[in-house]
């Protein structure tokens, strides 16, 4: 299929300054292409020469088939639409008269918007969902607003500079959206963005700039990886699939800690189904160096630990704990001062957890158990679970808190 857009070989830069060197990017109708990557890497660049307001010293343009550069202006703007970072309008004009001014370049100068006109104007305000706005002053309305009123303009191709900046999550969903819906109406989406996770989430294919080249191309979840933030960016992140979209989900913790203090006290958790979560983010407040695991992937805890970038071992979701990594959970615990088992479900994948509590426990390693829920309502292993779970308050390193609260007030600050 033939790109509505196309950016081929393209050689660009302002002055003596070579920003691209080379770069090809397509875009075809009912698709949203994302242009990522660090700053000053060409991507706004890249729109410019896309929109006719940079030519590029080297490659070809065609959009809708056509050279823009060898059309006029009005016929190059009635192909390609530009939304940019922000709207801040100059005069006081109504949503529809700037919606209508979008039909410019398919009418005289001289000649009024016609039937034909407002019939277009209407339908597009309608795509947007912005006709309840019509009457407004562009400069009363929110910036999720403004950016959904110029996107109601009548052009095949869409260029968008990071057009989520400055707005609210909520207008971000409703403006990416309305980007999505007039997509599968057949538009062709170039759209710059900061947020990898965003791209991730609507984009069908993400296109990463590294200095003015392509450094990656393909399915946001080929392209948004570990390797590629640490190429691209020089950071350090957790990339896993949405548990509701399977796209790539950025999990950044964070900046590295200075070393630590010889006297700063180690504890390590054992948590999972978010009753682990308080219980690590009160040892960190408190001064810990905390370690938690066995884990499995998409848990609520295994999140707040990959958040607050804690040493941890997990296995994927739903899999039993094997015996690499529960030797390195017990390798991991070895040493700690403190030991906190928290009071989550037991079944087959994750009893192996208490079977490494109680080693530690009878080990020596002060334990603490969170009993605030009866083992009796969360044994899914036939009373394996609640046999060692006994076992571990017997022992003389153990002991027994009923809530969050006592459990912490018996823990000192590192």
């Amino acid at each position: 299929m033939t790109p509505t857009l196309l950016l081929d070989g393209i050689v660009a830069g302002y002055g003596r300054s070579t920003v691209l060197h080379g770069v090809t990017v397509s875009a075809s109708a009912g698709e949203i292409v994302g242009l990522v990557g660090p700053n000053g890497s060409g991507k706004t660049t890249l729109l410019r020469v896309a929109s006719r307001a940079l030519r590029p010293r080297g490659g070809r343009v065609l959009v809708a088939g056509h050279d823009p550069y060898a059309l006029s202006a009005r016929r190059a703007a009635q192909l390609v639409a530009v939304v940019p970072q922000q709207v801040l309008p100059a005069f006081s004009f109504s949503a529809l008269e700037v919606v209508l001014m979008g039909r410019s370049p398919h009418r005289s100068a001289w000649r009024p918007g016609g039937p034909e006109d407002w019939s277009i104007v209407r339908k597009a305000m309608e795509a947007t969902r912005v006709q309840h706005l019509a009457d407004r002053g562009v400069e009363e309305l929110s910036g999720g607003e403004r950016q959904l009123v110029i996107l109601a303009q009548d052009a095949p191709i869409l260029l968008l500079d990071e057009p989520t900046t400055h707005l609210d999550v909520g207008h971000v969903v409703d403006l990416m959206g309305t980007v999505r819906r007039l997509a599968n109406e057949g538009r062709a989406v170039l759209a710059v963005f900061h947020d990898l996770n965003l791209a991730a989430a609507v984009c069908d294919r993400v296109v990463a700039l590294s200095a003015g080249t392509v450094a990656g191309e393909g399915p946001p979840e080929r392209v948004v990886t570990a390797g590629l933030l640490r190429r691209l960016y020089g950071v350090d992140a957790e990339v896993h699939p949405s548990p509701t979209t399977g796209r790539p989900v950025i999990s950044v913790g964070p900046p590295p800690e200075p070393a630590r203090r010889p006297s700063r006290l180690r504890a390590h958790v054992i948590g999972g189904a978010g009753r682990g979560a308080p219980v690590v983010r009160a040892l960190a407040q408190r001064g810990y160096e905390v370690s938690v695991g066995v884990l499995h992937g998409g848990d609520t805890d295994t999140m707040v630990a990959e958040r607050l970038n804690l040493l941890r071992v997990s296995v994927p979701p739903f899999s039993e704990i094997d015996a690499a990594s529960a030797e390195d959970c017990r390798r991991m615990m070895t040493g700690v001062d403190l030991l906190v088992v928290c009071d989550a479900p037991f079944g087959p994948g994750n009893v192996e957890n208490l079977r490494l509590a109680l080693d530690a426990a009878r080990s020596g390693t002060r334990t603490v158990l969170l009993e605030q829920i009866p083992m009796s309502e969360r044994d899914f292993t036939g009373g394996t679970a609640t046999g060692l779970w006994r076992q571990i308050r017997e022992t003389e390193a153990a002991e027994v808190a009923p809530s969050y609260e006592a459990l912490l007030s018996r823990v000192s600050r590192a």
